[in-house]
């Protein structure tokens, strides 16, 4: 499969393997990690509104990523996205686009590219061990996912105890709602809704 066409937003951004190096994605001795968080470049993308794959600021639409479990909490925990920047990672990430069935055995963060743990203490790996969510997440399906698109008066943050921004606040009202990764368990409870609007019940 090849690698997918780099929207002009993006062309500035590092590239490897020939997919762009999102903005909050971590490093590992110069190695981009996909699909692992840079908690500081999270932290920063979402204190300054910026998009988490350009890092350029989000303007007047902008999409956030959201799981099930996200709307049960009320807030979407990864940074937005321009439309552009999610079409096009809509396309490159294998999580979003189906063909990646489950998630990584060991955690996203457990361990670098290299497959050993980390020793490093100045290395930009967030951490060395895996953390619960990675651990709930390991080897198991990948989640369905949606994409919400908010206008700049719906981006409000939600923090944690500490003050830190935890997510995006998830509004009532989204302008708009993106079906982006739909398993089959999902395509037949959405087909069944769908019949029993029809019906009226």
């Amino acid at each position: 499969m090849s690698a997918p066409a780099i929207p002009a937003a993006c062309a500035h951004r590092p590239t490897r393997g020939g997919l762009v190096v999102p903005y909050v994605s971590f490093e590992h001795n110069g190695l981009p990690v996909f699909g692992g968080l840079h908690r500081g470049r999270r932290a920063r993308a979402f204190e300054n509104s910026l998009c988490q794959i350009c890092e350029r600021p989000l303007e007047r639409w902008f999409y956030v990523l959201v799981r099930p479990q996200d709307v049960s909490v009320g807030y979407a925990p990864e940074p937005a996205l321009h439309p552009p920047c999610l079409m096009y990672a809509e396309k490159a990430c294998p999580t979003l686009n189906g063909t990646s069935a489950t998630y990584r055995p060991g955690g996203v963060i457990s361990r670098h590219p290299a497959g050993r743990p980390c020793g490093d203490p100045a290395c930009s790996c967030p951490v060395t061990a895996p953390t619960a969510e990675s651990q709930v997440r390991a080897g198991r399906k990948a989640d369905d996912w949606d994409a919400w698109m908010l206008s700049a008066d719906q981006y409000t943050l939600r923090r944690d105890d500490r003050g830190g921004a935890a997510g995006i606040q998830l509004p009532s009202d989204p302008k708009r709602i993106r079906r982006v990764r739909v398993s089959p368990e999902r395509k037949r409870a959405l087909a069944l809704m769908a019949a029993l609007q029809a019906l009226g019940i």
